[in-house]
């Protein structure tokens, strides 16, 4: 009777991860995303240094990353990433989901928003696959904080991605390593009233335009940068 009662509950932890932004709009969602780095921005102790956004070729960000497990456990959040073009701009976004699985000594739940940046075109070029493995295909490193902060000058050359977070709630066990990015089509097709849609042509098309969500988007990046 204990061992049904646990794996009745299995099912319910891996279901409640992936729903918090499903109610939002997608205009909502990418205000949702700038709303949330003008926070990390506005925190001295969680400030990325303007010397790592303006190395940046890439920005992903996913707030609500909702972690849970008992026994087993699993990852779920959705977010958006834009990249530079050649010039440095800040381009239209994608819209991407987060999603991991785990097995071990854990127990809890707990909400997170993470930022990652992308600091070369290696890693770049994993956003124009479907999916891709933080950890594995790329690697992924804590980025340094604060106003005062400088680029480090000793970060291991296989360290494609500066990774932020911030937790509220309680819990052990999972780290970002191991966990998929994938890209939602489905979204980002319904944003742009276009299909079909890749990536690299949201990234790369000129033809798609700028609506004023998105460079809202883009000028609290570009303030980051300063």
């Amino acid at each position: 009777m204990r061992h049904a009662m646990l794996m009745g509950l299995i099912p319910a932890v891996v279901i409640t991860v992936a729903l918090p932004a499903l109610a939002e709009t997608r205009e909502e969602q990418i205000q949702n995303a700038a709303d949330t780095f003008a926070s990390f921005m506005a925190n001295p102790n969680q400030r990325i240094p303007s010397s790592v956004m303006r190395q940046a070729q890439g920005i992903a960000i996913i707030p609500n990353v909702t972690t849970a497990g008992f026994i087993f456990g699993g990852t779920g959040g959705s977010g958006i990433i834009t990249v530079k073009d050649d010039k440095g701009r800040w381009g239209n976004p994608i819209f991407v989901g987060l999603s991991g699985g785990s097995f071990g000594l854990q127990a809890g739940a707990k909400s997170s928003d993470i930022v990652l940046v992308f600091m070369n075109q290696r890693a770049v070029r994993s956003l124009l696959r479907q999916s891709f493995n933080l950890g594995g295909d790329v690697g992924v490193a804590a980025g340094p904080v604060g106003s005062n902060a400088v680029m480090p000058t000793d970060t291991p050359g296989n360290t494609d991605i500066f990774a932020y977070s911030r937790s509220a709630g309680l819990f052990a066990g999972v780290t970002l390593a191991g966990n998929k990015i994938s890209f939602n089509r489905d979204r980002t097709e319904e944003f742009y009233g276009r299909a079909p849609l890749t990536a690299q042509t949201v990234f790369n098309d000129p033809s798609i335009p700028v609506v004023p969500v998105v460079e809202r988007l883009h000028q609290t990046l570009n303030r980051a940068m300063k």
